[in-house]
């Protein structure tokens, strides 16, 4: 009896989850889960799939893909009287855990509209919506990777198949798919071209082979890397208004799990003062500071490009170009944590000089730039 009720739900469109789930969340991508590599893979008559990788070297666990799909496809068979209407699109998601487990959700969609041909008289039904076969599992024993993972997280594979129908997917596993994991893992260093008008590259040595980036590396999964760094300041030193600016380089620093990062930062800053000369007139000084700063904390949804999620801070700079009498020979000025809005934040601030004589305390508004 089971069976069937689930089978008149399959066949009807709903929703069914074959494991006890709250909610459907079980079928989508984890936040924990660091994809550094994306490829498209092009059949023709607009079928395509997309590869999603940890690292590049978990080829070497998923290039027998005809024995994963031939798996899958033994794993649904009993959805098949399910994929038999031709009008409507289907969706299958499949996810393996680590122990081997399978989750399947099946879905099907009747179209919003009809379409038809007429053609010589006789009119046809036109199916508009394609098919779409999602796939996540577990890299077992993954090799050594080649990108800054952490050597004991677990890895992940992420296919996604776009079809015109799903029972055309049989049709690729004829040696195709093989051959084109075989042609990544060979020749993902290789030359690869734009495709003009796009933001897309192809692999020259299989064009039907694409990616967003070259050798398939997503946005935002960078490490390490050294950067500019620009912003604009206004700060109080005893009762004058201070306007600078910082110029300099950033160094991030990032762990392999993409969770923590620090962040060392060496800037030059000129700060500007105004007084009246002893005529009335209206004077700007310039006093530049050489200043270093740091931060560590978490890092937002795995993406180092992004701001801290929590951090810890200090600044220490050092007067090297004094004009006028606002600050004595051997200024030093010192912060110590800061609250972060979006790109601004609040700093305060403790400016001294020979060994902390002369404490003056002061608050620094920095408004961060093309970061």
């Amino acid at each position: 009896m089971k069976k069937i009720i689930c089978l008149l739900m399959l066949a009807t469109g709903i929703t069914v989850n074959l494991f006890a789930q709250s909610g459907d969340k079980v079928f989508d991508i984890s936040d924990n889960i660091l994809f550094t590599r994306s490829f498209y893979i092009d059949f023709g008559n607009s079928n395509k799939m997309k590869i999603d990788l940890s690292d590049i070297s978990d080829l070497e666990r998923v290039g027998n893909i005809d024995s994963l799909l031939k798996i899958f496809l033994n794993d649904i068979a009993f959805l098949k009287d399910s994929l038999i209407d031709p009008l409507t699109s289907k969706r299958i998601d499949y996810i393996t855990d680590a122990h081997n487990r399978k989750k399947i959700r099946f879905q099907q969609y009747l179209p919003k509209s009809s379409s038809f041909l007429i053609n010589k008289g006789e009119t046809v039904t036109l199916r508009t919506m394609q098919d779409t076969i999602n796939m996540i599992g577990v890299i077992p024993d993954p090799p050594k990777p080649t990108t800054k993972l952490s050597a004991t997280a677990t890895r992940y594979y992420h296919f996604e198949f776009y079809l015109n129908n799903i029972e055309e997917l049989a049709g690729y596993m004829n040696g195709i798919l093989r051959q084109k994991f075989t042609t990544l893992q060979a020749d993902v260093k290789s030359k690869w071209h734009i495709v003009q008008g796009t933001g897309s590259w192809y692999m020259i040595k299989d064009p039907a082979i694409t990616a967003e980036a070259v050798a398939g590396y997503r946005p935002g999964t960078s490490n390490d890397q050294l950067t500019g760094y620009y912003s604009a300041n206004i700060q109080n030193y005893k009762n004058y208004f201070v306007p600078s600016a910082s110029i300099g380089i950033k160094l991030s620093i990032v762990n392999r799990a993409r969770t923590y990062k620090w962040e060392p930062t060496i800037t030059w800053e000129p700060n500007f003062l105004f007084s009246r000369d002893s005529t009335g007139k209206l004077k700007t000084y310039r006093n530049d500071f050489l200043t270093f700063m740091y931060e560590q904390g978490g890092i937002k949804d795995h993406d180092a490009t992004k701001g801290f999620s929590y951090s810890a801070a200090f600044s220490l700079g050092y007067l090297i170009n004094r004009k006028g009498d606002f600050f004595e020979k051997n200024t030093f000025r010192f912060g110590a944590g800061k609250i972060q809005f979006y790109k601004t934040s609040v700093e305060p601030l403790l400016y001294f000089n020979n060994f902390f004589k002369g404490v003056t305390p002061g608050i620094r508004i920095t408004q961060s730039i093309f970061q």
